[in-house]
């Protein structure tokens, strides 16, 4: 019999199977990521800018489940703590304006002795009640000194009036919460050049000059193109900048009113248009003279407006500021202060008006003509 033919069943020999290395398994699986990994990096370079340009929102959250606890829960703590924090303003607060100081100017009278001057002081307080600047009349129209000066030249000719030191007078306001300013009269003054002619004008023929015959009160004037004058003055500038005056305000830095005919006899330093720079000489010299502490020159409001306040040179002052007077006309400073201004550049002004109604209504008169380039305004006794 014909026998059935069995299937035929293939066997693999342990032999002929491949044996698999480690080190080359390795290195495929690491190969396998490695090229996963820049496929991602080059994904992502390519598709950020696109969904960047397109406006696609970008998303940040990650899936849940893949922070560690920890830092779970540090999350967590986190936004509870800002939920808790107050709103922060993104505005820049405004800068509050500077408020304008206020001041007082005392009359000469105060100065009589330490009682007067205590009352001064406090009637000064009652018409300006936030006042700073306290300013006090050291050496007035006339040549007066109204304190007891060391100079010798002023106690010779007669100008050593005053009963109270410097110092004396400088503490006392400071005690009362003033800051004391230094008013000082240079060049209305009549003693000096009693004293000592080469202080005043001299006319071509040797003799003094007097704004008026001596029948009718003339009076000689002292004179800024006088070395003896200039010397005089800043002696007196140097002790009431040592006696702790905070600042020293000059008026009176003006010529007379010389006739045609004065003009002529006293000649070419008076007729010379550029005179001015013998007025503006002397208060850059006081000035100097007075280092640390400020000094200011004081003029005519109305004549600084018109031009004709021949020391009212911006361009040529090395001074601190300028002091307007606006006399008893306070309402003119409106109209008036643009016109100066014009011409100041950012020379600090200062607001001086005598009381011709109620402190406080002059007060405001002033505040309100004033703007940033006036850093005081003060009132003054009649």
């Amino acid at each position: 019999m014909q026998s059935k033919r069995q299937p035929k069943v293939h066997t693999y020999s342990k032999k002929r199977r491949r044996k698999v290395q480690p080190a080359r398994a390795i290195l495929s699986v690491g190969f396998t990521f490695l090229v996963a990994g820049v496929i991602g990096v080059v994904g992502y370079s390519i598709a950020k800018p696109i969904l960047e340009y397109s406006g696609a929102p970008r998303v940040t959250e990650q899936a849940e489940g893949t922070l560690p606890a920890a830092t779970a829960a540090a999350t967590a703590e986190i936004s509870t703590e800002a939920e808790t924090l107050p709103a922060v303003a993104t505005s820049t607060p405004a800068v509050a304006e500077e408020s304008l100081s206020e001041g007082y100017q005392l009359s000469a009278a105060a100065l009589e002795n330490s009682s007067t001057l205590s009352a001064a002081m406090q009637t000064a307080r009652n018409a300006v009640p936030a006042g700073k600047l306290l300013v006090i009349p050291l050496k007035i129209a006339g040549g007066e000194l109204c304190y007891q000066t060391d100079v010798a030249l002023a106690k010779s000719c007669g100008a050593a009036k005053g009963s109270l030191q410097l110092a004396e007078i400088a503490e006392a306001a400071k005690a009362q919460g003033w800051t004391p300013v230094a008013q000082l009269s240079l060049l209305r003054d009549n003693l000096l050049p009693d004293a000592d002619a080469e202080a005043g004008y001299m006319v071509t023929s040797g003799g003094r000059w007097l704004d008026n015959t001596k029948e009718n009160g003339g009076k000689a004037w002292a004179s800024p193109f006088s070395d003896v004058t200039v010397q005089y003055l800043k002696d007196i500038t140097a002790e009431v900048t040592a006696a702790g005056f905070s600042q020293i305000w000059c008026t009176d830095v003006v010529f007379p009113d010389f006739r045609n005919s004065d003009l002529t006899y006293i000649g070419e330093s008076v007729q010379n248009p550029e005179r001015k720079t013998a007025l503006t000489s002397l208060v850059n010299t006081l000035a100097q003279t007075a280092g640390s502490v400020p000094l200011w020159v004081e003029t005519s409001a109305a004549d600084a407006a018109a031009g004709t306040a021949e020391v009212f040179d911006p361009e040529n002052l090395t001074v601190s500021g300028v002091v307007l007077d606006l006399q008893a006309d306070a309402g003119q400073a409106q109209a008036i202060l643009p016109q100066i201004q014009a011409k100041t550049a950012e020379m600090p002004l200062c607001l001086t008006a005598e009381i011709s109604g109620a402190p406080a209504e002059e007060l405001q008169t002033l505040k309100s003509a004033a703007d940033n380039g006036i850093s005081a305004v003060v009132l003054t006794e009649k």
